[in-house]
């Protein structure tokens, strides 16, 4: 017997409800994650909101601006599932936009900055090859999104020079990005390549 989608839309949101009484499930600061009749038809508490994701975008693209840089930016939720993508006018390449996209991807499949993919590859290059052949790209710019221990989704920016002798990096960008607007991240690991 095949229940309905309702049903088991039900049954889904019952099971989440009864976790999150007994605190099998910890949902993060709700102003940040998708609550409510969606979150239990999704069967995640813990993704990103459009607006959070918004959030990222607008406030990486101001620091951007004020370097007189362009960047793309692309945030993931928890599946990998687009929430929000950006690019300014002068970022308007494949190269920005497509590198952005993998960046967040990378994240998403390793749980952690693209960054150490890219250092795995400076410290032995001939891992390079593997790297592409597990799905990662390895470059820094991606970021998981953390909320207190919860990840709540994926931040990849591209298409902005490093300038490293002022600091900044597309890394640099989403970080400070999501620190404005969503709190405290973990500190960024070291950058091999500079």
């Amino acid at each position: 017997m095949r229940l309905g989608s309702k049903v088991m839309g039900g049954v889904a949101a019952c099971a989440i409800t009864a976790l999150v009484s007994a605190g099998a499930l910890a949902q993060v600061d709700s102003r940040f994650v998708i609550t409510g009749p969606d979150a239990a038809r999704n069967g995640e508490l813990n993704m990103i909101n459009a607006a959070t994701a918004r959030g990222i975008a607008t406030a990486c693209e101001r620091m951007a601006t004020e370097r007189d840089l362009d960047m793309a930016i692309v945030i993931l939720d928890n599946f990998g599932n687009v929430v929000h993508q950006h690019r300014m006018d002068g970022a308007a390449r494949y190269t920005a936009i497509h590198t952005a996209e993998l960046k967040a991807q990378t994240s998403l499949r390793s749980r952690g900055p693209s960054k150490a993919r890219m250092n795995n590859v400076l410290r032995n290059p001939n891992r390079s090859v593997r790297e592409w052949n597990l799905g990662f790209f390895p470059n820094s710019g991606g970021l998981p999104i953390w909320v207190g221990e919860q990840i709540i989704g994926f931040v990849g920016v591209g298409g902005m020079a490093p300038r490293v002798a002022e600091g900044w990096t597309d890394e640099i960008c989403a970080h400070r990005a999501m620190e404005e607007v969503i709190g405290t991240q973990p500190p960024l690991i070291e950058d091999l390549n500079g």
